[in-house]
């Protein structure tokens, strides 16, 4: 099958990452499969010769560099513009392919499934560990409180919350709320139905706006949950001088816009009591410090975010 598979675009939005970009396109390299792809990467003004070092150590990549940091989002929509192919796969720098022929099987997938408008795949840890986070189902009410109350853990079949728990899923695929921007398959004919990601979300929360949009409109948003690559959570925003709480900033926001502006109060002493309620866990079972210390600043910072503007 793979010497019919169409071609596929691969976008990668870099800043300041010369490194991760390295291994990525290395991964890229040894476990792309049988299939013919093109690399887009689009450099946000970094200013550690990023850049300048793709240009000349990748030079089959095709280089878009802008004069500013212009976002995760707008990057990633100009990497689609200017893509060749209907099926465009945006790919995190901090991300590595470790099994064969990956990329094949992700564009096998969705010539199999042609009602799939966009896919994730399951994102771990380099240990090898599920990362929740890689995907979820539509931010209702009642995930918002699955979610906050740990029924998702107990019973992840029987609760949907705000993100997959690994497992709860069964090959081919699941129809999902949003999957993560770390690894996104869409098809470019889908986004010019639905629009490409929200700009004016400069990081974190786009990734789950864009999901939900195609879902209200119809689109399919697919998990593929036996596509496994490893994502280096966090890489691309060390020294960005953003505080370890934004990714919450941009799911507040986008909950928020998502509702109408309905249920604030629910959604913020919920995933505070949630918070809270991890926090103490940890600590019953003897680990109340790093992750217990984030589940601690997570909620101190949930009791006190103010209502984000609706957009």
């Amino acid at each position: 099958m793979s010497a019919q598979l169409p071609a596929i675009s691969v976008v990668i939005v870099t800043w300041n990452c010369a490194a991760l970009v390295d291994a990525c396109m290395r991964s890229l390299q040894q476990n792309a499969g049988d299939v013919d792809y093109e690399v887009i990467v689009v450099d946000n003004a970094s200013a550690d010769g990023t850049a300048a070092h793709v240009a000349a150590t990748w030079p089959a990549a095709r280089l878009i560099a802008n004069d500013e940091n212009t976002g995760f989002a707008r990057a990633s929509n100009q990497g689609i513009a200017a893509a060749r192919h209907e099926l465009v796969c945006l790919l995190n720098p901090d991300t590595e392919l470790i099994e064969d022929d990956t990329l094949q099987r992700m564009v096998q997938r969705m010539a199999v499934h042609p009602d799939i408008a966009m896919a994730g795949v399951r994102l771990v840890f380099p240990n090898g560990s599920h990362q929740v986070g890689d995907g979820g189902h539509l931010p209702s009410v009642a995930a918002v409180l699955a979610h906050a109350t740990l029924l998702t853990r107990l019973s992840p079949r029987r609760f949907r919350g705000l993100f997959l728990q690994d497992g709860c899923a069964g090959p081919p695929f699941e129809a999902v709320g949003w999957v993560c921007g770390a690894c996104t398959l869409v098809r470019k004919s889908a986004v010019a139905r639905a629009g490409g990601l929200d700009e004016s979300y400069f990081m974190y929360g786009e990734d789950i706006e864009w999901g939900c949009r195609f879902n209200r409109l119809g689109e399919t948003v697919a998990y593929l949950p036996d596509i496994t690559i490893v994502h280096h959570q966090g890489g691309t925003q060390k020294n960005t001088g953003l505080p370890p709480t934004r990714w919450i900033d941009g799911m507040a926001r986008m909950f928020n816009d998502h509702h109408g502006g309905r249920h604030w109060t629910l959604f913020r002493y919920a995933l505070a009591a949630g918070f809270g309620l991890r926090a103490l866990l940890y600590a019953l079972r003897g680990n109340a410090g790093s992750r217990g210390a984030e589940m601690r600043a997570y909620a101190r910072h949930m009791l006190t975010l103010k209502r984000p503007d609706r957009t």
